[in-house]
């Protein structure tokens, strides 16, 4: 019976431990490229839809600023749905209209009875297809959708019931 000799136990366990390393390290890459690309996926999404939320949050707040007795009405800007919101300064009305073009929001602040159009108003943010709706029921429905088509909606009523 042939005895191994000790060189050959030893070549043959270093190349299964070659081998092994081998296999871990190629799955740990493997594992690093998963990673990467489901970070990638997450950062992408978070930025398609940081201006469609922000520019709902932005506009759920004014109307919660304004949750006063006729302080929030539906309009129109130069054909745009709006929403006219007032402000009482001292014996003066102003009001606060916001409304879209369809990929701008704006807002435009101006006293009341000055006549106004929708190149007036300043650039809030970037944000596509832009909707302004008042129920039956008094609620709003703000709607806009990100870079990647998905529509983000937004529903609130107002306390005062105005």
């Amino acid at each position: 019976m042939g005895r191994r000799s000790s060189t050959q136990t030893h070549t043959a366990d270093m190349l299964f431990t070659i081998g092994l390393f081998c296999v871990f390290a190629a799955a740990a890459f493997i594992l690093v490229m998963i990673g990467i690309q489901a970070y990638q996926n997450t950062v992408s999404h978070m930025q398609d839809t940081f201006s469609t939320r922000t520019a709902l949050s932005y506009v759920a707040e004014k109307l919660r600023q304004h949750d006063t007795d006729g302080g929030v009405a539906m309009t129109e800007v130069d054909g745009l749905p709006a929403l006219a919101l007032s402000d009482q300064v001292g014996e003066n009305t102003y009001l606060t209209y916001i409304y879209s073009d369809g990929e701008t929001l704006f807002e435009l602040t101006v006293r009341d009875g000055t006549p106004v159009s929708a190149g007036m108003g300043d650039e809030i943010m970037q944000v596509r297809d832009f909707t302004i709706d008042r129920s039956e029921d008094g609620f709003y429905s703000f709607s806009a959708s990100d870079s990647s088509g998905h529509t983000v909606r937004y529903l609130t009523h107002l306390r005062s019931g105005a």
